[in-house]
């Protein structure tokens, strides 16, 4: 089944199972769990030259999963989120400061 990601949002919510003064906690370190992931199967083509889309594919929606139970817990969504991340990443670019470290930049 294809879903928008309004739809997307509320099947996330279907499926929490954590009881909700921990929510906060278990979807943050899931999250961090998930991008691990990530990185161990990029890792792979590294150390093994093997190389799989689909299984970082994969992690990637779970990844998905937890930033929009992040983002629901918070009282938003995914489309404030990445047009929130946009125009920070517009003004950076707008300001030469793309490159470099710091959340304020």
């Amino acid at each position: 089944m294809n879903y928008n990601m309004r739809q997307y949002s509320k099947e996330v919510e279907k499926l929490i199972i954590t009881e909700p003064k921990n929510r906060l906690i278990e979807n943050v370190l899931g999250l961090g769990e998930e991008a691990g992931e990530v990185q161990g199967k990029v890792k792979k083509l590294v150390r093994d030259k093997t190389f799989s889309k689909s299984d970082i594919i994969k992690e990637l929606g779970d990844c998905l999963f937890y930033v929009t139970a992040i983002a629901n817990y918070l009282g938003s969504n995914l489309q404030e989120v990445a047009n929130i991340n946009l125009n920070k990443l517009h003004d950076r670019q707008k300001r030469n400061k793309l490159q470099g470290s710091g959340d304020d930049r």
